[in-house]
């Protein structure tokens, strides 16, 4: 009862500290910052890497493996959950909470490249996610035509709107899905590839030769420098 005893005594004094706590409450509702998404990093990297064509099997044995092999050797890991499925895996690598997700992130993408030249050669691109939720996508924009096949409408979805949100100031990125680049498919028939004695390594190999994109250096001419980059891509 001796808090009590006090607070009869010296009311003013009581009353005072009230009415400062309550200003000190109200200046901090204002001063502290207010986000609808507050930024919160997961501990954790996660990867998806896609290899059309492939089986489960061979996706395991040429890429899942590899990169596993190479991320355990990091430190401060507290466990590697892959999932290896046909075309793609999926690779998820968590840090304990007191371990900086930023560092963490450029181990991992060095541990990748230090390993880049055991993956296939034809596997074209990685998908790497850090742990964030300044990460995930704040709006989804789902298009449709009833006069325009959307699928085959790349360029014109790339050029005319990803590319316009991405120059946005505040956006980061602007991901298209649902469409995909034009590519070229040579399918092959069985019965004449053997009436003709096709050796199908050799075919791989006068494609590969025959798509290219190099730099072939530069010419200076009156003055002015020219860089030649001959281009063979299909």
């Amino acid at each position: 009862m001796k808090f009590t005893e006090i607070s009869l005594r010296r009311p003013v004094t009581v009353v005072m500290l009230f009415v400062s706590l309550s200003a000190i409450g109200v200046i901090s509702s204002r001063l502290l910052p207010l986000e609808y998404f507050p930024e919160i990093q997961f501990p954790g990297v996660f990867m998806r890497i896609p290899y059309q064509g492939s089986t489960p099997e061979e996706v395991e044995r040429l890429i899942t493996r590899p990169i596993e092999e190479s991320l355990s050797t990091m430190s401060g890991i507290e466990r590697i959950r892959s999932t290896t499925t046909q075309d793609q895996v999926d690779i998820g690598v968590f840090f304990g909470w007191d371990e900086d997700a930023s560092v963490k992130g450029m181990q991992v993408m060095d541990k990748i490249d230090s390993v880049r030249h055991l993956l296939p050669d034809d596997l074209e691109r990685m998908f790497i996610f850090r742990g964030s939720t300044a990460d995930q996508p704040i709006m989804i924009l789902r298009l449709s035509s009833n006069t325009v096949d959307l699928e085959n409408a790349y360029d014109l979805l790339n050029r005319h709107l990803k590319r316009r949100l991405e120059r946005l100031e505040g956006v980061s990125q602007a991901r298209l899905e649902g469409a995909e680049p034009w590519e070229i498919r040579i399918q092959l028939i069985a019965d004449r590839v053997a009436a003709h004695n096709i050796d199908i390594n050799e075919l791989t190999a006068q494609l590969q030769q025959a798509n290219f994109s190099v730099t072939a250096g530069r010419i200076t001419d009156a003055g002015q420098r020219f860089n030649v980059h001959p281009i063979g891509e299909f």
